[in-house]
Order: structure tokens, then C-alpha cells, then sequence
């Protein structure tokens, strides 16, 4: 099963000599504020727009640059019968100096506009400012936008549901040299395969967790490896993790009629002697919070509980697609977190596959009980590194909101790439401390460790527990229970983190 919606996103050079062959149904342009940053403009009105009869038609076209270039519109279109370029699109152009987040805007829009006008291809102009733009990604940020812009659940909805128009999108460029031309391509590549990547996570987030069971998410890694056979596929089912004796992990799924599932994913691209960067993922398909039971409301939302496993998912089908020369391994923790007869009762004492004894003081911290036992597991690798990623804490919702990932970690080197990461590709965390005076948090006087520490602090006291099992390794834990999903103004998956993830394995040390 492949997760692209776009059919086809590519990048074409074009110059004074090719640029009579070139065709376009509609061509989307970026305009400046200075409006002096048009040369291609320049070049397409004197190529195909000279001859007497098209002069109406060249004049529409400066006035609708001069229009939007001063701010009286947002956007215009401009109709160009009989010439090989349907359409024009032009769009105000962010500042360059503007967050990433604008650019992000004004390519959605892009897509947006497209489908409105029922076009089932759209060019997009590269112009000099967005190739050289101070943030080199912002090509790749383009491609990665456009394909993940494009993505529309309708799975369990009636088949008469129409899809998208827009079907195809070339990225344009004027006048590059060979290597520009090059890179330019690459980066083309490599976003849309982020977007592709993105929208894998977005599908198995958006799924009724009856549609996605630890089973499923099983069968779905199998397909993947179907497509992509350089992956490895192991997984671990509840015998062979009751033999690693993960009593923690086990814990969690003892309520549900769905047994649990460790789904491990390995991609080996790079050199046999470097180690792996670890991802592990919370894959919790859904979350009623177990005997200590959540309330009624907005429960349906739990169903996003494994959104750090649909990322893993979305990292590794996305090194797959461009060959990437990195060694990654993601591993999946899921489960179902259901109460019965058989499930965990408040005060119940596990022990971990690390040794340590932990006091379950409530049943619904369960993301870090399978966090936990997953972190042991890939000790095993002799990783370069591990990153977990879980919808862990409402306390980090109430911290930061839907904008950034909380981040905590063990070493601030590998933070640091993290933060460099996100701001590159705009996929943003944001550091809170790990301090030893939080490490007491979880002291309790029936076991090794307790599951919750106190009222305050949530999401850092949730990323204390887990460092007791991390400390043999550079570690980092993101808690992406504000920004995996979002409620308003589309309800559904965002596809996050897997561009930070993605640009953290690809660039970091």
C-alpha cells in the first residue's frame, strides 16, 4: 500500500532555450513585494505573450504581479487561452526573512487554490528567493507541503467520496547551474518523500482504533516491507515478550481481548560498522485510561494515543523511499489500554524487563509502562542514539499548546541537534529541564520506582521515569501529545514529527 496522494511532484530546470517546449496547466508564481524579483515572469510574457494579439493578455499580467506585489490582493488568476501555459497563479510572497511557517502557508495555498479551480496539475515556480532562501530547506519544505497539503482521510466513508483534483505538481526553476539544478532536484525528492511519510502516519492516526489494532499496525509494517524489501520486519508477540519478562509492558494490555504487539522496523543504509539511531514509539491504539478510567468526553480522541508509533512508521517508510545512507531502527510499542476483570488495578506492583519494580499508582500513565520495557529492549543495539516519541502528558498540551514538541533529554549535544532539527524543516520542539530534583518524583515506598510523581510538573516527572531506563545511552524524549493530532481547524492527524525526526537521523552526529 503506498501513501502518497500527489501522483507525481518533480522539479524541472528550465532555461531560455527549453523554456518554448515548456507546458503548464496552471503556473503558480510567488510574487515579491518589490515586484522587481520577476524575471521569469519577464521571460514567459516576452516568450509566449509578445505577438500583438496577446498584449491584453501581458497587460492582465502585470497588473495582477503590480496588484498582489502591493498588498490589494492575496492572489490572482490570470486566464491565458491558447498558449501552451493555461493559467497564472500569483501570490504574495512571504518576506525572506519571514518564519517558515508563512512559506508553509503560502505553498498550502497554493495547493489549496489549485483544487478549488478543479486543476489536476500545477507548476510551481522556484524563484532565486525561495532556492537560496537563509534556510536551505525551503525547497524541500515546498515539495514536503504540497504532498501532505494534499492528504484527505476518507477510508471509512462512503466510496463516493471524491478525491482532490490535483494530481501532479512541477516545481519549476530559471537559469540554474548544473549543480544547482541538481540539489535543487534532490531536495524536491527528499520532501516529497517527507510528505509521503507524513501522510503515512496521518492515515494510521486517523483510523477508528477498531480499524487499528496492534494487529494491524503488524500486518501494515509487513506491506511496508512488501515495498520497500530493504526493511527488516520483526515482531514480538505476548509470549515472546512475557520471556523477555517486559512485566511493565505486559501490564497495560492485560484488560484488552487485543494482545500486544512489538513491532520492530530496521534500515540499514549505512555502513555496517556505524551505529543505529533507535526510535521508539508509544503505539497505544487506544487509551480509555484503564481502571483509573478517563471521562466520557473527548475520548474518541484516544484513538491518536499512537501517534509516536504511526511517526516511527512515517520515519522509516520515508528513509526507504530515498535510499537514505543511514543505519535507523524504529520500534513500535502497542497495545490497548482497556479495563476488565483481568486488567491492572491501582497500587499493583510490576516488574520491568530492566529489573526494577514499579508501583502503578495510576493505570492511565500507561504510555510510559511500554516506553519503558521498549527502552531496555533496544539497549541490545548499541545505538549512536535514542529518541522516544510519545502522546505522553496533557501536562505538556498545557505547557506549550499545539505549536511545539516538548523535549527532554540526557544529553544536550543530541537536544541541541534536536531543537537545530526542528527549526530547519519547521517542525519545532521546545527544551524543558530534566534536573535531578525532579528525579524524586517518582520515589514510593512499595517499589523500585511509582508510575506519576505530584500534581506539578507533569510532562517533566513522566520524562524522569523514563530516564532510569535510559542512562546506559544518549537519550531524548519527545512528548507530542499537543501537536501529534489537532481538533480545530480540521479535526485529525498533523503528521508530526516525522519531519524533525526524518532531518534529525539524516543530518545529526
Amino acid at each position: 500500500m503506498t501513501y502518497k496522494v500527489l501522483a507525481t511532484v518533480n522539479h524541472t530546470s528550465l532555461d531560455k532555450k527549453n523554456i518554448k517546449q515548456f507546458k503548464s496547466g496552471a503556473l503558480a508564481v510567488a510574487v515579491e513585494k518589490a515586484s522587481n524579483g520577476n524575471d521569469f515572469v519577464k521571460h514567459i510574457k516576452s516568450t509566449f505573450f509578445s505577438s500583438t494579439k496577446n498584449q491584453v493578455i501581458a497587460k492582465t499580467i502585470d497588473k495582477a504581479v503590480k496588484d498582489v506585489s502591493s498588498g490589494n490582493i492575496t492572489h490572482a488568476w490570470v486566464e491565458c487561452p491558447n498558449v501552451q501555459i493555461n493559467k497564472f497563479l500569483f501570490i504574495k510572497q512571504p518576506n525572506n526573512k519571514a518564519e517558515l511557517r508563512k512559506w508553509v502557508e503560502m505553498f498550502t495555498s497554493m495547493v489549496s487554490l489549485a483544487n478549488a479551480h478543479n486543476e489536476k496539475e500545477l507548476s510551481i515556480h522556484l524563484n532565486d528567493s525561495i532556492i537560496s532562501n537563509p534556510f536551505g530547506s525551503l525547497v524541500e519544505v515546498a515539495a514536503r507541503t504540497v504532498e501532505s497539503s494534499s492528504y484527505k482521510f476518507n477510508k471509512t466513508k462512503n466510496k463516493t467520496v471524491k478525491k482532490l483534483p490535483l494530481s501532479k505538481v512541477t516545481f519549476t526553476s530559471f537559469q540554474l547551474s548544473a549543480s544547482q539544478s541538481r540539489n535543487t532536484s534532490a531536495a524536491v525528492k527528499k520532501g516529497y518523500a517527507i510528505g509521503e511519510g507524513m501522510n503515512a502516519t496521518k492515515f494510521l492516526g486517523d483510523l477508528p482504533a477498531n480499524h487499528c489494532t496492534p494487529r494491524i499496525i503488524e500486518s501494515k509494517a509487513k506491506q511496508l516491507k512488501k515495498i520497500f524489501p530493504k526493511l527488516k520486519i520483526k515482531s514480538l508477540n505476548e509470549k515472546q515478550l512475557a520471556q523477555l519478562k517486559m512485566g511493565s509492558y505486559l501490564s497495560v494490555a492485560r484488560g484488552s481481548i487485543e494482545p500486544p504487539r512489538m513491532i520492530i522496523i530496521e534500515y540499514n543504509g549505512g555502513p555496517k560498522n556505524v551505529a543505529p539511531a533507535v526510535l521508539v514509539g508509544k503505539g497505544i491504539t487506544f487509551d480509555t485510561g484503564g481502571i483509573s478510567l478517563k471521562p466520557s468526553g473527548k475520548m474518541d480522541e484516544m484513538k491518536w494515543d499512537m501517534g509516536g508509533a504511526a511517526s516511527v512508521f512515517g520515519v522509516m517508510q520515508t528513509l526507504a523511499r530515498i535510499n537514505a545512507k543511514v543505519n535507523v531502527i524504529g520500534v513500535m510499542a502497542c497495545a490497548e489500554n482497556m479495563p476488565s476483570s483481568k486488567a491492572t488495578k491501582p497500587g499493583d506492583v510490576v516488574t520491568s524487563m530492566s529489573g526494577q519494580t514499579i508501583e502503578i499508582l495510576n493505570t492511565d500513565a500507561e504510555g510510559r509502562l511500554v516506553l519503558c520495557d521498549a527502552l531496555t529492549y533496544v539497549k541490545r543495539y548499541k545505538p549512536k542514539y535514542v529518541i522516544d516519541i510519545a502522546t505522553l502528558t496533557g501536562a505538556c498540551v498545557v505547557a506549550l499548546g499545539q505549536h511545539a514538541s516538548g523535549l527532554m533529554s540526557n544529553d544536550q549535544k543530541l537536544a541541541d541537534n534536536i531543537l537545530a532539527a526542528g527549526e530547519n524543516i519547521f517542525d519545532r520542539a521546545w527544551q524543558l529541564p530534566l534536573w535531578d530534583e525532579y528525579q524524586n518524583c517518582t520515589k514510593t515506598n512499595f517499589a523500585d520506582l511509582a508510575n506519576i510523581g505530584g500534581s506539578g510538573a507533569g510532562t517533566i516527572t513522566a520524562a524522569c521515569f523514563l530516564s532510569r531506563f535510559a542512562e546506559d545511552f544518549r537519550w531524548a524524549h519527545l512528548d507530542i501529545a499537543g501537536t501529534a493530532w489537532v481538533t480545530s481547524p480540521k479535526k485529525g492527524s498533523t503528521g508530526r514529527p516525522v519531519p524533525l525526526l526524518t532531518e534529525m537521523v539524516l543530518s545529526s552526529k
